[in-house]
């Protein structure tokens, strides 16, 4: 069995209204290490990269798992998706979506316009296609909220139609190719 921990987190670890966690901040913070008056690093203060978390590089708007997945061989990495096609899918994904936002906000329906913005906040900070991709089922559920099974449906398909305009890279990953 695992102890508790003997006193609570003064920040949340990710996701909250601090400041996010830079390179600087995840070495400065790690027991042991000892850092100048500031609670900067020597290495920080010099500008010098840490190193001491195994090349552990963590971007502030990096998830903990992000940070890890820069440590998983290249051979592990998704494909490059070019702007342009992340400009089209975001686009496609921002058009299906845009007529139930305009009912949700001319109607007064604070509930689906929450559930709305979100998923827009995903369209417009997703990285990859693949990302997008799992955002059909969220895209789906909302049309059929606001519409019919069938005319979610037929959203879908427009979205899915746009993944196989994409490149062979890009069929590859999704297994449809």
């Amino acid at each position: 069995m695992s102890e508790p921990l003997s006193e609570p987190l003064s920040e949340p670890l990710s996701g909250g209204l601090s400041e996010p966690m830079t390179d600087l901040d995840a070495v400065s913070n790690l027991p042991g290490v000892t850092g100048t008056a500031g609670g900067v690093g020597t290495a920080a203060a010099a500008g010098v990269a840490p190193t001491a978390m195994g090349g552990l590089r963590r971007r502030a708007s990096d998830s903990i798992f992000q940070s890890l997945m820069r440590l998983w061989p290249r051979e592990g990495r998704r494909p490059e998706a070019s702007a342009q096609t992340m400009a089209r899918l975001r686009s496609a994904f921002r058009d299906v979506l845009a007529d139930l936002m305009q009912e949700a906000r001319v109607g007064g329906d604070v509930r689906s316009q929450l559930r709305l913005e979100a998923l827009f906040g995903h369209i417009v900070h997703s990285t990859h296609p693949e990302d997008l991709w799992h955002l059909r089922a969220s895209v789906y559920t909302e049309v059929a909220r606001a519409r019919s099974q069938t005319e979610a449906e037929r959203r879908v398909a427009l979205l899915t139609l746009q993944f196989d305009l994409s490149h062979g890279r890009l069929k590859l990953w999704s297994g449809r190719g």
